[in-house]
């Protein structure tokens, strides 16, 4: 399948989210090279922490070009965790403005992500089943009546013309 325009717009979109979404991890490392003890090490976890998403994004920026069907769950996961690092920059004192620009793209590529044609030019878009129909209703046979008496005929005691028969 041809790479839908909006599939390569969004993988352009994560490579430019990816890059910008590196300086947050590299000023988190070099803060926490600047500070002793236990702030240092919580900069530079924090940076761990924000450097996953942009790498992700990074990479699925490769798949989406490619339209690997892997891209499609890496790119939700890479947009969820650059979001989540968003908040956390939220938390520790970023503007607000700064927090839309870094999160906006990411949303965007969230939301596009999940429409129905690109999970199909991704190949993740599961097929929809045809809904069963109930077979043609057969009428039910008619029950077989038992015969009048309780006896069961054994095999050897086969009724003979005119025998049994009033006369």
């Amino acid at each position: 399948m041809k790479r839908p325009f909006g599939v390569t717009l969004i993988a352009i979109l994560a490579l430019i989210g990816g890059l910008f979404g590196l300086c947050w991890p590299t000023l988190a490392f070099m803060g926490s090279a600047l500070l002793p003890g236990i702030f240092g090490t919580v900069g530079f976890l924090a940076g761990i922490f924000l450097i996953i998403g942009p790498i992700l994004q990074l990479v699925f920026a490769y798949g989406a070009f490619k339209l690997r069907s892997w891209a499609w769950y890496l790119g939700l996961i890479a947009s969820g965790i650059t979001v989540i690092g968003v908040i956390i920059n939220l938390i520790n004192g970023a503007s607000i403005l700064s927090a839309l620009w870094g999160s906006i793209l990411s949303i965007i590529i969230f939301i596009y992500l999940l429409t129905p044609n690109v999970r199909k030019a991704f190949g993740t878009a599961g097929e929809k089943s045809e809904a069963i129909e109930p077979a043609a209703a057969t009428p039910t046979p008619a029950p077989v009546e038992a015969p009048a008496s309780s006896e069961v005929p054994e095999a050897g005691d086969e009724p003979t013309p005119g025998e049994g028969a009033e006369q």
